[in-house]
């Protein structure tokens, strides 16, 4: 697996205007961070792109978890499938999939994933993990794949059961039971939907912690979580997502001029800016945590306007005196 060069970025760093140091590419990952002294374990950033905005320079949000001999997902944008397999990850090695919210933009390749694990012959169980909706969204899915599975059923001799292996599980708060031993995973809820709005009090965005000797926590969408910050106590690693206001402005009027958004211009620009971690509150969080270290993804702008690293990193560094790695697609990080 290539391990890509990224931007490790310290606070005296960003703040004096220094250029970020690089990782060190080198096939052994226990050389860009320490490895746990338990499993060891690779972070992947398959997608890195705040969406929805599939582009070739950025997937939308994914991000696979080595523990082990385990494979997990945390959400599957758009892209994942072809950013596993430039990875050289194999769907079907993935044990579990975590989607920490129902947005299109985390979970719009879970489609692709399970119905090449079907076609391929997967008899493995596969657990789809996530907020109240997932039964439903994963039944859909199914009966979507039932035409191709009806087909290859009758035309190939695929013996019976072809999307039995398929199983949902919706998360409540505090420990989820996965299957897997040795690892502890649990979830809080974060502050992606609106109390105020009414009907969104039904639905769920979550964020995951993954223990297991050494520590990792998805942020998934947020803006400043208070059940984040509990949750991500003294994790050695804090993957958030971050937007930037003011280039994320410049981005969406451009999208607007090109006639995105028409007769919602309004909610949809409320919805970013009230819904998603600024750097500031990346770096609030990640010091009321005391985590290790931050890698930035979900980026907004991200691929919509050129900006550098800094763009995202001097807010966090304002408040957080630890290493930050702006992430890119494809990038390989030991835990």
């Amino acid at each position: 697996m290539t391990i890509l060069e990224g931007r490790v970025v310290s606070r005296r760093a960003v703040l004096a205007g220094v250029a970020a140091l690089p990782l060190v590419a080198c096939a052994h990952p226990g050389m860009a961070w320490a490895e746990s002294e338990a499993m060891p374990a690779q972070l992947i950033t398959l997608g890195t792109q705040g969406g929805p905005n599939y582009g070739p320079a950025r997937s939308e949000s994914a991000n696979a978890l080595r523990v082990g001999g385990h494979l997990f997902l945390v959400d599957c944008g758009y892209g994942t499938l072809a950013s596993m397999v430039a990875a050289g990850l194999r769907h079907q090695d993935v044990d579990a999939v975590f989607i920490t919210h129902l947005h299109d933009d985390h979970s719009s390749d879970l489609y692709g994933i399970l119905t090449h694990m079907a076609t391929q012959g997967r008899t493995r169980d596969v657990v789809v993990y996530g907020p109240v909706g997932t039964h439903t969204y994963v039944q859909g899915l199914r009966d979507a794949m039932g035409p191709n599975a009806t087909i290859r059923t009758l035309d190939e001799a695929r013996p019976a059961g072809f999307l039995d292996f398929i199983h949902s599980v919706e998360v409540e708060e505090g420990e989820v039971p996965i299957r897997e031993t040795g690892i502890r995973v649990s979830c809080a809820e974060n502050t992606h939907y609106p109390a105020y709005i009414d009907g969104l009090e039904t639905q769920k965005s979550y964020a995951f912690r993954f223990d297991w000797g050494s520590s990792i926590v998805f942020s998934g969408d947020t803006t400043y979580s208070d059940g984040l910050v509990a949750l991500a106590q003294g994790a050695d690693v804090f993957v958030c997502e971050v937007l930037e206001p003011a280039s994320m402005r410049r981005a969406f009027d451009a999208m607007v001029a090109g006639g995105a958004f028409a007769g919602a211009e309004e909610g949809v620009w409320r919805h970013m800016i009230d819904t998603h971690a600024t750097p500031e509150q990346v770096g609030r969080m990640a010091a009321a945590a005391g985590v290790g270290r931050v890698v930035l993804t979900h980026l907004a702008p991200g691929a919509l306007l050129d900006v550098p690293d800094s763009t995202y990193a001097v807010g966090v560094a304002e408040h957080f005196d630890g290493p930050i790695l702006v992430a890119v697609d494809g990038m390989v990080v030991a835990v």
